[in-house]
């Protein structure tokens, strides 16, 4: 998705300002302090992101509702054509959470209204059994509109969630991936369990293939 019709001005100059600043950065820890700095003028821009939510409304060709995201309530707002980086909007009622799931990429995380509640993990097994796991809790934030956190690539594991009574908007930039996987690890905390998680699409892709081999 990199088409940009009837994306709003200040939306597309703000990505191509980060996407200039970014290609001179290849470390993910200068990424993601350059991120920092800008991210909250963004998501300071209420006039701006309810213009963005009116033309989710309306089904704006820019935003591609429909498009392969990881959950029900993402939407990928733009993807730089160099891939050097995606800007998402999550949209949680109260009370909503997403999986434990860890990421492929760098992430800079920001809540525009209402509260963010971030609960970080550690894997404290050694990663040899793809389908144990074992974690520990190690700490929860709730940040607030104008603060920022980060994840930086497969290590960071954590959930976050609303933990208000109102519906939270959360923003999110997420840089190159760093696994070239398609899907992020979810993982059941209680049990010990890793398992894939998959966008729908891709998921349905995969059990298409899986069933044509059964025909033989």
């Amino acid at each position: 998705m990199t088409h940009h019709m009837g994306m709003p001005r200040k939306l597309l100059d703000f990505c191509e300002n980060l996407a200039v600043g970014l290609s001179d950065r290849t470390e993910p820890e200068a990424c993601i302090g350059f991120v920092i700095r800008h991210l909250p003028e963004f998501v300071s821009d209420i006039r701006l992101l309810k213009e963005i939510l009116e033309g989710m409304v309306r089904g704006d060709d820019y935003l591609d509702l429909s498009y392969a995201t990881m959950f029900d309530s993402e939407v990928i707002l733009y993807r730089d054509p160099a891939r050097l980086f995606s800007i998402r909007m999550f949209l949680w009622v109260q009370g909503e959470y997403d999986p434990i799931h860890d990421h492929n990429s760098w992430g800079v995380i920001s809540p525009v209204q209402g509260n963010l509640e971030v609960v970080n993990y550690l894997r404290e097994d050694d990663g040899s059994n793809e389908n144990y796991a074992r974690l520990a809790e190690t700490g929860r934030r709730i940040i607030k509109p104008g603060e920022t956190t980060f994840v930086c690539g497969p290590e960071s594991i954590h959930k976050t969630g609303n933990p208000t009574q109102q519906t939270s908007i959360q923003i999110s930039l997420y840089g190159r991936s760093q696994t070239g996987r398609n899907y992020i690890n979810g993982f059941d905390e209680v049990n010990g369990l890793v398992y894939p998680i998959y966008a729908p699409k891709i998921l349905k892709q995969r059990l298409a293939m899986q069933a044509i081999a059964t025909l033989g």
